[in-house]
């Protein structure tokens, strides 16, 4: 799976290079996109009640485009790390070792972070 993603983000880059992209791809640009494309994929939830949320994922045109709208906020993402030297899938493995130690199943399950007794926000 990893040498997967790591083929991925070198289609990615490639894809940038051949269309002289990169000169555009600064975090700040990189970033807005990303939000841009979050903003469509909340788009296709706005205004949904709950028995409605199913019937997004049930239609084949709307699953496509929730599809594509995941697809380029994790476009943006894998741009977004490469750009600023960062090994996104240890990023991620890493941050998932510091929540399991910060997070135990003992105090935590069934507990929404924000509600336990005690839970002072991490400094950053």
């Amino acid at each position: 799976m990893a040498e997967d993603f790591y083929k991925l983000v070198e289609e990615i880059k490639e894809f940038n290079k051949e269309r002289d992209w990169d000169q555009y791809h600064k975090p700040k640009d990189l970033l807005i996109a990303m939000i841009s494309e979050v903003g469509e994929l909340a788009d296709l939830y706005r205004w949904l009640e709950e028995d409605e949320l199913e019937t997004v994922l049930a239609t084949p045109e709307k699953k496509i485009k929730v599809s594509e709208e995941l697809a380029d906020i994790f476009s943006f993402l894998i741009i977004l790390a490469y750009k600023n030297n960062i090994d996104l899938l240890n990023a991620l493995k890493d941050k998932l070792e510091k929540n399991k130690k910060r997070f135990d199943p003992a105090k935590m399950k069934g507990v929404h972070s924000n509600v336990l007794e005690g839970f002072k926000r991490e400094e950053k």
